[in-house]
């Protein structure tokens, strides 16, 4: 077979490939962007006392200056956190005691950790296993430290204290040092310990706090209470917790993960299934065309038939507005005001006509609106003359 009578190739159209590339390469493009802005996002709190709260109620002053120092500080959200986190030779900072039962806070005491407890007036510490009792005694101003635990005395003084803390009749052993007394044997810092862990009372959380850490001797009193070891768990509780030290329970159950990673990857294949390209637009001829002088004219027997003179009127001052001023070269956002002063200036007319002309009430009848059209039509000559 000759080369003249071979049978031509077979053109191939556009792969799906070409067809698609853009709009798969702008998704690419799209989802790699959300990923680095989700990674380099700065993520922070608004708890209060949160260590990565750096607004005024939060304590991210004092978290940071402990890393700096050395200090290992380990956020914990739930109690099989602090399970997992806190030991013999770790330090656990309890915020917010009030949210713990007895049985929870007996949980934490269980880990053998040295204990800091952020509390305030109206929280008991029992489970905490501490001969201490909390009052609502307080004081606004600055207090001395007054006793001889090394802490307290490096602090000097606290700016204030709301809440105090007093010793307990009886115990469970060991001896509670009170610190910055407000009256009758309480104060706003106690000091427990029974030889084996420490536990030191707060009676004011506001210390901690990015806003008041700077005032008086606060930080170094809270820096040295949270810093006696290389570990410390931040605890915060949930409202609501009911795990234990001993397990965690997920926060979304598998099979909800497993639905919503199929639900993701069926809502991606719909989406590139029904994106493909559609091909340019398709004009259609139209069957009758009408021009813009019989819609005009159609629209004005409309108006004579029903008698809207006011209608016909306000549309024939807008169009005659909107010319002179395209004509006058004022922006469309010129109000009625300096339309007016335009014109007055390029015709020589006073004012108070040309409001009457243009802005003036409606015609009411069909004379009246023939007179007002030939008005505009001589005020329009004017100008463009």
């Amino acid at each position: 077979m000759s080369a003249a009578t071979a049978a031509p190739a077979v053109e191939r159209g556009p792969t799906w490939w070409s067809r698609n590339r853009f709009p798969v390469l702008a998704s690419l493009a799209f989802a790699v962007l959300m990923l680095a802005a989700v990674a380099l996002t700065v993520r922070s709190s608004d708890r209060p006392l949160a260590p990565d709260n750096p607004r005024p109620d939060g304590a991210q002053a004092a978290a940071e200056i402990l890393r700096r120092q050395g200090v290992e500080v380990r956020p914990a959200s739930s109690l099989a956190d602090v399970g997992a986190l806190a030991g013999p030779g770790s330090t656990v900072l309890v915020v917010d005691p009030g949210l713990l039962s007895v049985d929870q806070r007996a949980e934490i005491v269980a880990t053998g950790a040295d204990l800091v407890i952020a509390g305030d007036p109206f929280t008991d510490l029992e489970g905490f296993g501490v001969p201490l009792l909390t009052s609502g005694a307080g004081s606004a101003d600055p207090v001395d430290a007054a006793c001889a635990d090394p802490d307290a005395v490096a602090a000097g003084r606290v700016g204030f204290t709301r809440g105090s803390v007093g010793p307990a009749d009886g115990g469970t052993g060991g001896e509670a040092v009170v610190c910055f007394p407000v009256g009758d044997g309480d104060g706003g810092y106690a000091v427990w310990s029974d030889g084996a862990r420490t536990v030191r009372y707060l009676a004011d959380e506001r210390l901690m706090s990015n806003e008041f850490l700077a005032v008086e001797g606060n930080a170094a009193l809270t820096l040295r209470a949270l810093g006696r070891h290389e570990v410390l768990v931040w605890f915060l509780p949930g409202a609501v917790d009911t795990t234990s030290t001993g397990a965690s329970v997920p926060l979304v159950p598998p099979a909800a993960t497993a639905a919503l990673t199929v639900l993701a990857a069926a809502a991606l294949v719909l989406a590139l299934a029904h994106g493909r390209a559609l091909g340019p637009v398709v004009t259609e001829v139209m069957p009758v065309v009408v021009r813009s002088a019989e819609t005009t004219r159609g629209r004005g027997r409309l108006y004579r038939r029903s008698g809207a003179h006011d209608h016909a009127a306000a549309s024939l001052r807008a169009g005659t507005a909107d010319r002179l001023a395209r004509t006058l070269g004022l922006p469309r956002s010129a109000g009625p005001d300096a339309l007016l002063g335009a014109l007055a200036r390029a015709t020589g007319r006073p004012d108070p006509g040309l409001r009457q002309l243009l802005y003036g009430p409606p015609p009411t009848s069909d004379a009246a609106l023939l007179a007002l059209s030939a008005e505009l039509d001589a005020l329009e000559s004017e100008v463009h003359q």
